[in-house]
């Protein structure tokens, strides 16, 4: 039975792990046998059970992780690349940072549009019953009057229910929208595709761009990290991003460095991230400190799309309520009005 990609909470789970284990002079293959054992979930324990054989069949643990088929392809990558350069322990830590970053960032996403949701959902749950119950109570209300009373307000109470209905209506489909959006991004090709059309719909794109320029920050901290050449880290961050306006900043960049150009003078004629930080690289790279600048900008950019992830949630969800709330008071008004004048001229 093929087993279930890992998720990046799994992912980074398992880097630290086989980090801890080579940082303690385990054995990797008894290590994760270990590490199967005490696991309740038994997805997890046959991961650990193909990579316990694979690096006991005398196979590289990128051979292992590849042959599981639940990593995903950049973590086998790096992993090979760190094989190569002798430096898998830093490359594994390397990961963990990376894919906990990744599983944070995907849950504020997925908060941002879940409770946008819910407030639909419930303020449509209000609007149902509005509909089904309020107005028709309103309409035997008036019903009960004389004639030209219950003909007056006939035409109010029709307005009324057709507001209603066009509402219903337009949240309905804006559920569903939310609702397929929210699933197809378990679907990687889906996935992928939302993400791309997030890059250049003006809404969303500034969002996007924080995101994307976050991950690529993140790797390129990693693989730099691990000793990997300033081109080839380009070349694997490019492989991470769908966004076409990065996708080429980054082919640029690439570019510049394959002339000769040096890593922080490329960065900063591609306009990857913003001046500040890119000056702060070219200081790096003078002093020689450029592993721990490119740490500090991964944390940075991070810092900067959860960030825009939150500000988008606290701007969305009041004015979801202010909106909702503006159109469920309309509707009520629509009939209350009548009815007051009926009772006012009765009284």
């Amino acid at each position: 039975m093929k087993l279930k990609k890992l998720t990046p909470d799994e992912t980074a789970y398992f880097c630290e792990q086989l980090a801890i284990m080579l940082s303690s002079g385990m054995n990797l293959g008894d290590g994760i046998s270990i590490l199967g054992e005490d696991i309740g979930d038994e997805r997890i324990q046959a991961v650990c059970g193909i990579l316990a054989r694979g690096l006991n069949d005398g196979g590289t643990l990128a051979d292992a992780m590849e042959s599981a088929g639940v990593f995903p392809e950049y973590a086998v990558k790096m992993v090979r690349i760190g094989v190569i350069t002798g430096r898998v322990e830093n490359v594994l830590n390397g990961l963990s940072d990376y894919y906990e970053e990744r599983a944070e960032l995907n849950r504020s996403v997925r908060t941002a549009v879940l409770h946008p949701l819910m407030l639909l959902v419930m303020m449509t749950a209000v609007i149902i019953v509005m509909m089904v119950l309020v107005i028709p109570m309103f309409g035997d209300i008036f019903s009960q009057f004389d004639g030209t009373v219950n003909d007056a307000v006939k035409g109010t109470i029709d307005f009324a229910y057709g507001l209603g209905t066009v509402i219903l209506v337009v949240l309905l489909v804006v559920i569903a929208v939310m609702a397929a959006v929210a699933v197809m991004s378990g679907i990687p090709a889906a996935k992928d595709a939302l993400s791309r059309f997030a890059a250049v719909f003006p809404p969303t794109a500034g969002i996007s761009w924080k995101i994307g320029v976050s991950k690529v920050s993140s790797a390129l901290s990693m693989m730099i990290s691990a000793g990997i050449s300033s081109d080839e880290a380009v070349e694997n961050a490019i492989e991470l991003v769908n966004g076409k306006k990065l996708r080429s900043r980054l082919e640029q960049c690439r570019s510049d460095l394959l002339d000769g150009m040096n890593f922080a003078d490329a960065i900063t004629r591609a306009e990857i991230f913003p001046a500040i930080y890119s000056h702060s690289l070219k200081i790096a790279y003078t002093s020689g400190s450029f592993e721990r600048a490119w740490k500090k900008l991964a944390d940075r950019s991070a810092a900067a799309a959860m960030q825009s992830v939150s500000g988008v949630i606290a701007f969305v969800e009041p004015l979801i309520i202010v909106i909702l709330t503006a159109l469920i008071g309309a509707i009520l008004l629509t009939v209350m009005i009548p009815l007051m004048n009926i009772m006012s001229v009765l009284g």
